[in-house]
């Protein structure tokens, strides 16, 4: 069995993500690294660094002037591989555990998809990242591996995931997506219409690159507005958008959104502060997606 490691990264410094994979690997496996046009000369002189290395190399978009996209990067690495097993990590991750690839590799009996988590960092760095920390934190404490299994296609994440090469390319991410959010949500709403299993274990790779507070809102603001511009059916997915649907049955949405209007600048100023509400956040979140709907 022959696993390619697929690792996009844009202004991102890897290198020491792809050093502790390495020494994981078998003869035959492969990572590659996609620079996705990055712009940071510090971190391209790093990110060439990679080919010098004998089980990976740096793939870079030829002619390409502008980033492809998180969606179209990823597809293009899948494209380069070799390996029929193709192993999707973020830039920003971390291996937690010397038995990373083997625990992975030793469930495909289970299924073709393969989902191993999320982790956090111990401490939240300073307090301006205090939002998306606190927000992570809670997140990885009420999707356990329990939870994740059951409803499998919805806590499909593109952050570190195992799938079948062969699945992968007849399906793709849409590359319609060149903004943050959701395309992992398309993605399993796909293999949920195929009947493609999801297995889920615990086997979290950390994520080391939390922004403060105000760069994170405004990418949930951008993944938001994606998420309403795709599909009804693949919304429901989504537990935020899904309860929104239930509120819009009721006519209670058109409340939630007034309420919002009204709360906006108290509810940023909160989240943007030394100790943002998570209980306010999830209202955020909610009357923006509101304030988005017809």
């Amino acid at each position: 069995m022959r696993l390619s490691i697929l690792i996009p990264t844009h202004n991102y410094d890897c290198t020491q993500l792809v050093h502790d994979l390495e020494t994981q690997l078998s003869e035959d496996d492969e990572i590659i690294v996609g620079n996705d046009c990055s712009t940071d000369k510090s971190i391209v002189a790093k990110l060439n660094e990679i080919g010098n290395s004998g089980n990976s190399r740096l793939y870079t978009p030829s002619e390409n002037q502008h980033p492809l996209g998180r969606a179209a990067i990823r597809n293009a690495l899948a494209r380069e591989a070799k390996g029929e097993w193709l192993l999707f990590i973020d830039a920003d991750a971390e291996v937690r555990s010397k038995t990373f690839i083997e625990d992975y590799l030793s469930v495909t009996k289970f299924a073709p998809v393969v989902c191993g988590g999320t982790g956090n960092l111990p401490e939240c760095p300073s307090p301006e990242y205090r939002l998306r920390y606190d927000y992570e934190v809670e997140a990885e404490q009420r999707l356990t591996v329990e939870r994740r299994q059951r409803f499998p296609y919805a806590q499909l994440a593109t952050f570190n995931f195992l799938i079948r090469r062969d699945i992968f390319l007849s399906i793709c991410f849409d590359e319609g997506f060149k903004e943050y959010g959701y395309e992992d949500t398309c993605f399993g709403f796909q293999l949920k219409q195929r009947g493609i299993a999801i297995h889920h274990i615990d086997n979290k790779l950390t994520h080391l690159g939390i922004e403060t507070s105000d760069v994170y809102l405004s990418k949930i603001e951008t993944a938001l507005r994606t998420l309403s511009k795709i599909e009804k059916e693949q919304r429901k997915l989504v537990r935020l958008s899904g309860f929104a649907m239930k509120l819009e049955r009721y006519y209670l949405l058109g409340l939630i959104r007034c309420v919002f209007r009204l709360t906006k600048k108290l509810l940023r100023a909160n989240l943007l502060g030394k100790h943002p509400n998570q209980k306010l956040f999830t209202f955020y979140k909610l009357g923006y997606y509101a304030d988005l709907m017809p």
